[in-house]
C-alpha cells in the first residue's frame, strides 16, 4: 500500500508538460450552421402556405411532421394535407387560394365539426377536437390535448406570416450582403 502511495505523489510531483508557443494550432474547418425551421423560403405574402404552418408550429414547441399524405373531403374543395402531432394527435390543414374561397366553403359548414349541417356521420374518422380557421387555413384537429389544441389555435390564429416592410427588407439585405467575421481557432485544452 505504501508502494501505491508513493507512485502516486510520483506522478502528481512531475513537472507539468509545457506547450510549445511557436507550434501552429491545428486550424479547425468552419462548418456552417445546419438549418432551422426559421430559415423558411415561403414567400411571405399574407396567405398560409405548408412551409409557414409547419414553421409556426414547430416553433411553438410541439412535435409536429407531415404525415406524407393528402385528404379528400366531399364537402371542402381544396384536398386537406394530414399532419401528425405528438404521439397520438393528428391534424388535416386545407389551404385555400384566398379567404374568400375559404369562407366559401366553411360558411355553409356545422363551425364546430366541420361537417355540412344536420350531418351525424361526416368525413372525419372521430369527432374534431377543434376546428380553426385564419385566412385562407382551415385547420380540424383529432385527438388533440388542452395543451396541444392552445399552442396550435394561438400559432394559426395569430396570422400568416405578412409581407417585409421596407425597412426590413433593407436590414436583410444589409444582413446578407455583410461577410462573416471568422474568430481564430481554438485550441483544445
Amino acid at each position: 500500500m505504501v508502494a501505491a502511495v508513493v507512485a502516486v505523489a510520483a506522478c502528481s510531483a512531475g513537472d507539468t508538460p509545457k506547450v510549445d508557443s511557436t507550434a501552429s494550432a491545428p486550424v479547425a474547418a468552419v462548418m456552417p450552421r445546419p438549418a432551422t425551421p426559421s430559415d423558411s423560403a415561403c414567400p411571405r405574402d399574407g396567405t398560409w402556405k405548408r412551409c409557414a404552418l409547419e414553421d409556426r408550429v414547430v416553433k411553438s414547441g410541439l412535435a409536429f411532421k407531415p404525415a406524407g399524405d393528402s385528404m379528400k373531403v366531399a364537402y371542402l374543395s381544396v384536398p386537406g394535407v394530414r399532419y401528425k402531432i405528438g404521439l397520438t394527435a393528428s391534424m388535416v390543414a386545407f389551404f385555400y387560394t384566398d379567404t374568400v374561397a375559404a369562407e366559401k366553403d366553411v360558411t355553409a359548414l356545422d363551425r364546430f365539426r366541420l361537417t355540412p349541417r344536420g350531418d351525424t356521420i361526416g368525413a372525419w374518422k372521430s369527432v374534431p377536437s377543434d376546428v380553426i380557421w385564419s385566412g385562407n387555413l382551415v385547420a380540424v384537429l383529432f385527438d388533440a390535448s388542452a395543451t396541444q389544441i392552445e399552442r396550435i389555435r394561438l400559432t394559426i390564429t395569430a396570422g400568416a406570416p405578412q409581407p417585409l416592410s421596407e425597412a426590413a427588407k433593407a436590414a436583410k439585405a444589409a444582413a446578407d450582403t455583410q461577410t462573416v467575421q471568422k474568430l481564430p481557432p481554438m485550441p483544445a485544452r
